[in-house]
């Protein structure tokens, strides 16, 4: 956990003003908050998978999906919306999370549990502890978002952590709505009989994260880039 934190934390400072910066940014805070989580033992039935494979897994597929994109490599959909959204005008740093948050919990998080297993050793289903993460994402949540409005948009703070253009839902209801979708999917790539039964479920993965991207980058702010970068600037002294 340590090491991926440092390496989010440089990611996210490499990336200064650049608008995909506020994604590593409150992944920095989520780190912290297993790092704190797992200090009680009892948190978590199986602490070793939850802040070992499963969360090196999932770093990494962020970590991939970025040097692609810097590399101009083609990446999954919902990336490609994510990264296009922050180099194009009107977007908010809120945004910006979700998309990254989109693209990483519904696209991403699938394929690492299928990869890992939905069963520990003994037989039984990880989904308890998968379950109980949504805790850790809950506390880091405040902090992550008083964060990234401090750094990098004002605006993020305007609606007391609880930001995001899906009308009705806060953003831990979005993402435990995501959490639940992603282990559905990981469910179905393990249970697939077949080749063709696998490619059926990575299809509906794929164009279901990507539906998402695309409703999540669509509310712009005519000229707000510049007021982004101008705030940035101010608050981010070189």
């Amino acid at each position: 956990m340590a090491e991926a934190q440092e390496t989010l934390r440089q990611v996210r400072d490499e990336l200064g003003c650049d608008h995909r910066a506020p994604f590593p940014a409150i992944y920095v805070h989520l780190e912290q908050s297993l790092k704190d989580a797992v200090r009680n033992p009892h948190a978590f039935d199986e602490p070793s998978w939850l802040a070992g494979d499963l969360n090196t897994g999932f770093v990494n597929l962020y970590l991939s999906a970025r040097q692609a994109d810097q590399n101009g490599r083609t990446v999954p959909a919902a990336w490609r919306i994510a990264f296009a959204a922050a180099r194009a005008d009107g977007v908010n740093a809120g945004q910006d999370v979700l998309l990254g948050a989109n693209a990483h919990i519904q696209r991403d998080m699938p394929y690492v549990l299928a990869r890992l297993g939905l069963r520990r050793p003994d037989g039984s289903s990880r989904k308890a502890d998968y379950d109980r993460f949504q805790t850790v994402l809950d506390r880091a949540y405040g902090p992550a978002v008083r964060d990234v409005a401090a750094r990098y948009d004002q605006i993020v703070a305007l609606s007391d952590d609880r930001w995001n253009p899906i009308a009705g839902l806060t953003a831990s209801q979005l993402f435990r709505s995501w959490r639940e979708t992603a282990w559905t999917h990981a469910r179905q790539l393990r249970d697939a009989p077949d080749e063709s039964a696998r490619r059926s479920v990575v299809r509906s993965i794929e164009a279901n994260a990507e539906r998402w991207a695309a409703r999540l980058a669509a509310p712009r702010i005519p000229d707000y880039r510049r007021i982004r970068d101008r705030y940035c600037a101010a608050h981010n002294p070189s």
